[in-house]
């Protein structure tokens, strides 16, 4: 709910903290799409190479926590875009690792594996 936390600090955290895993910006309502892509493109500039397996990749770094519940500035094509970035970031039942709580716009983002049951399940439908 800090009024002085701003884009400006989250690019600032995005540049300097490549390692960073969790990161609570509830109620900072001045935070927009702005903060939401420099966090998806910072993840774009230090993906490791491709000799490196999927699966440790995900298990050793990247955002696996954020809370931007009440953030309501936030669009879905950014936090989407944030989401699709970190796969560990979760918005499927029993596993929230992406808190969205109070962001009524942001109920059309999904993790990666909430799309894949949803395709899946619109495939044995068919």
């Amino acid at each position: 709910g800090c009024v002085l936390i701003t884009d400006e600090s989250v690019i600032a955290l995005a540049n300097g903290c490549p390692h960073l895993r969790s990161l609570g910006l509830y109620y900072c309502q001045n935070i927009t799409d702005r903060a939401m892509y420099s966090l998806a493109q910072r993840r774009a500039k230090n993906k490791p190479g491709v000799w490196r397996s999927m699966k440790s990749r995900y298990e050793e770094d990247g955002l696996m926590n954020l809370n931007i519940s009440q953030c309501t500035a936030l669009t879905p094509p950014a936090v989407q875009a944030l989401c699709d970035s970190f796969p560990a970031l979760h918005t499927c039942p029993g596993r929230h690792s992406l808190i969205i709580s109070g962001c009524l716009n942001l109920t059309s983002v999904h993790c990666a594996c909430a799309l894949q049951a949803h395709r899946a399940a619109s495939t044995a439908a068919h």
